[in-house]
């Protein structure tokens, strides 16, 4: 279950579709990318929970912070039209007396949710009897198609995003609207030479820079292909990860490895041809050997970094050339790779070794006496 942003109220169910079928299509071919962008939603949901504390405001939860970072909140000043803001930027509001907290419960929140945490458990225990199959299969000795592994391997990465999701309201399509006393000039005029800058995303750029947003780094590729009208008319679904200090680090490196290297236990799986493993084998040795290269680049920019480790994913060497060339020369080999490695796998579908059809014997995992 994709935890899109709110769409904006302009756009009808078509926009709405293809924007789902492009990210369910980058969790097939790279679910690492959205358990990153979940993980960075989260990491700023919790940041915000920190920030609102400070102001005593005990009632901000995670729920709010998401429901805020996906644009739930439309800001109303006395001049100009509504726009979203974010958790950072309530925060600011608030702290500067334009607004109070937000008079919505996190049963509200959940209200507008089109999933709670009973449907999200019981997806959970679906995708785990799955991969309890599969691994009983094996301990059995009996084969395992590759593309039940790659599903396990997507199934690895889609539990965490859920644990990181839990939080956050599903497929909300109505914003709450924050009318603010005062025009966007007056708040403008008062934040003094910080404001001065024209704006990218929003009035309140100055609060969140806009290369907060990934599209926001490559102002071209965002006028072509980006959602920015000015100001936006809803938050995007690219907002540029800034994970939650090391163990947050830890975990997503931890899952990559570990879905990267599934793959690897096909290595000797009867394929149709001869052809077909010599590709699977090296689509899988430059998986991992991509992956390798960009988390000992990753380690080296992190070595420089102080605590507590508070930066964007797509900034520093990244966006400078010819260096971002360690960024962008494994990520597109790695894309390859992977299109290779479900292509094979579910050509893989056509002729499969004739144990692949025997059924488990779960009777045999009973101790008898």
């Amino acid at each position: 279950m994709l935890h899109l942003n709110v769409p904006a109220e302009h756009e009808g169910f078509w926009t709405c579709f293809f924007r789902r079928t492009k990210w369910l299509t980058l969790g097939v071919l790279a679910p690492e990318t959205v358990l990153l962008a979940a993980g960075g939603q989260w990491a700023s949901a919790k940041r915000s929970v920190v920030d609102m504390r400070s102001l005593d405001s005990g009632s901000w939860t995670l729920a709010h912070a998401f429901y805020a970072d996906s644009g739930g909140f439309l800001l109303q000043p006395l001049d100009g039209s509504p726009f979203p803001i974010t958790a950072k930027q309530i925060h600011y509001l608030v702290k500067q007396h334009y607004l109070k907290v937000p008079n919505i419960s996190e049963k509200e929140i959940f209200d507008k949710s089109k999933a709670d945490y009973v449907t999200k458990t019981i997806a959970c225990l679906q995708t785990g009897w799955f991969v309890t199959e599969c691994v009983a299969r094996a301990i059995q000795k009996l084969p395992v198609s590759p593309i039940e592994l790659c599903t396990c391997a997507i199934i690895l990465c889609t539990v965490t995003v859920y644990f990181f999701w839990l939080q956050k309201p599903l497929n909300v399509g109505t914003p709450t609207t924050l009318t603010v006393g005062e025009s966007m000039q007056t708040i403008l005029q008062r934040a003094g030479s910080d404001a001065e800058k024209r704006f990218w995303n929003t009035p309140l750029d100055f609060v969140e820079p806009p290369t907060d947003y990934t599209f926001g780094n490559w102002p071209n590729l965002a006028n072509r292909w980006g959602p920015y009208r000015k100001p936006l008319v809803r938050i995007p679904n690219d907002r540029n990860p800034r994970l939650y200090g090391l163990q947050q680090r830890f975990l997503y490196t931890l899952i990559v490895i570990i879905f990267s290297t599934l793959s690897f236990a096909e290595w000797y799986f009867e394929f149709p041809t001869n052809i077909e493993k010599t590709v699977w084998r090296v689509a899988c040795i430059v998986c991992n050997a991509s992956l390798l290269v960009h988390g000992i680049v990753e380690g080296a920019v992190l070595c420089k970094q102080s605590p507590p480790y508070d930066y964007g994913y797509i900034e520093g060497y990244k966006l400078q050339w010819p260096a971002n060339l360690l960024f962008f020369v494994p990520a597109a080999t790695y894309f390859v790779a992977r299109i290779a490695v479900i292509v094979i796998a579910v050509s893989s579908l056509r002729m499969m070794p004739a144990k692949s059809f025997v059924q488990l014997q779960w009777s045999a995992f009973i101790p008898h006496f």
